[in-house]
């Protein structure tokens, strides 16, 4: 699918899937990654367990594919020894995804993250280099947009839509909401909306706690999100106590039922937030095909 036919979906209002927290998935799966550079090793040693994640989210009828694009920066693999294979790394991630949604029953679209949840900070001249350096990567790879992440840092969010933007692909910036809804990176929704959309943003994913909280945040920016021509999207956790990276025990039926929420109150991408894995990204598409009949059923 490209990006254009992506864009498209999201004019005529049927939410898109992003799939759900890549680092619990591979938890739930008895691979925990919590150093920077487990990625790199991960996608050298066992290839075949990163397109077991990619194939499970795609035979839920993902419609965007995340590859594991943000920890194979030269800094995040220096942890290991293999900051010098940076571009190989990027490229297998994203090869391996395109293998699996090049056989899917329907199109998927491949997306690259930047931003990393796991590396220390840095100066925001080095900082913007490296994501400047890392987009050019990723788009090299052949993804068809980039999803833009802060980690709860207004200035690397602002740098990674920059890079994105750079790199001459669609960016959708992740924004990561508190409990209540406000915004981890402080301000207003309106200025950061007004920001985002400035810097070059397609689109504006909020990752929250519960549904209450994306609802929200989709009533609070719906007007400015209209006036900028943005799609809006929520990333919703699994439930309110769920960490990035760690499975929660919330049952992901339990979970799809109320995520259609969201689709109510305006939302053009629904994906899962932290705790949740591929189970729910299933559970989420067969709520949607129930409530869009247009969605065809499963091959």
């Amino acid at each position: 699918m490209s990006y254009e036919a992506l864009a498209s979906r999201l004019v005529r209002g049927r939410p898109l899937v992003l799939d759900a927290d890549t680092l619990a998935s591979f938890r739930a799966r008895g691979v925990a990654m919590d150093t920077p550079g487990a990625v790199g090793e991960l996608l050298r040693r066992d290839p075949e367990m990163v397109k077991a994640h990619y194939a499970a989210e795609v035979e839920s009828d993902v419609n965007v594919l995340c590859a594991l694009t943000a920890d194979t920066t030269p800094r995040a693999l220096a942890e290991v020894g293999m900051q010098h294979r940076s571009a190989l790394l990027t490229g297998l991630a994203v090869d391996l995804a395109f293998e699996v949604t090049v056989e899917a029953a329907r199109p998927v679209v491949v997306a690259g993250v930047l931003g990393s949840e796991m590396i220390a900070p840095m100066a925001a001249d080095r900082l913007q280099e490296e994501l400047t350096e890392h987009a050019l990567r990723i788009a090299t790879a052949g993804v068809e947009v980039i999803l833009a992440r802060g980690q709860g840092s207004l200035n690397e969010l602002m740098a990674a839509v920059a890079a994105g933007k750079e790199a001459e692909l669609p960016v959708w910036a992740i924004v990561e909401c508190a409990p209540g809804g406000e915004l981890a990176v402080g301000g207003s929704w309106r200025e950061l909306v007004a920001a985002l959309s400035d810097a070059g943003a397609r689109a504006i994913v909020f990752e929250v706690s519960s549904v209450d909280d994306g609802i929200q945040v989709l009533e609070g920016v719906r007007e400015e999100m209209k006036t900028r021509q943005l799609f809006p999207g929520v990333l919703l956790a699994s439930s309110a106590e769920s960490v990035r990276g760690f499975p929660n025990g919330e049952e992901p039926e339990i979970w799809a039922a109320r995520a259609l929420e969201l689709d109510t109150h305006g939302a053009r991408i629904i994906g899962g937030g932290a705790g949740t894995t591929e189970s729910h990204t299933e559970a989420l598409v067969t709520e949607l095909r129930a409530l869009h009949p247009s969605i065809r059923p499963p091959a």
